[in-house]
């Protein structure tokens, strides 16, 4: 059947590379701000579907960060722009140049709930082009 994907697990653990690689980004649309609305910022290994879905549900407070975070999600309409993450890029420094350089765009809200703004940025050339892309496309939906 076309479509059709198989994973392996053994020992407890999912054989293989990971299905996907993405960041994604929280969006107040309807924020005093319509350019600095950036509310959360992630990367995950899993269809960014489900981690929206675990953000906004989990009882466990670190899957539901985001709800956790900012309990007015409930009532506050939120766009979630999901980006794949070219293979060979790792995550967490994708994350890491992606928070900076939305902070210097002067996209991220006021009541901006994702990771701290942290430590220097020092990045490989395919990152900060990568980041750069990402600030472009976001930028673009804000104007």
């Amino acid at each position: 059947m076309d479509g059709t994907e198989v994973w392996h697990v053994r020992d407890g653990e999912l054989l293989g590379d990971r299905p996907d690689s993405w960041v994604y980004v929280w969006r107040l649309p309807d924020g005093p701000d319509p350019r600095a609305n950036i509310l959360y910022l992630g990367t995950t290994g899993m269809p960014p579907a489900l981690r929206m879905y675990l953000h906004l549900n989990s009882k466990d407070k670190e899957l539901g960060r985001v709800r956790k975070r900012f309990p007015r999600i409930s009532t506050e309409a939120a766009d979630i722009y999901a980006f794949p993450v070219p293979p060979g890029l790792p995550r967490p420094e994708v994350k890491h140049a992606l928070v900076h350089a939305l902070a210097d765009a002067g996209l991220l809200a006021p009541e901006y709930v994702g990771p701290p703004l942290e430590g220097i940025v020092d990045v490989s050339d395919a990152v900060a082009a990568y980041t750069a892309q990402v600030v472009a496309e976001l930028a673009e939906v804000a104007e």
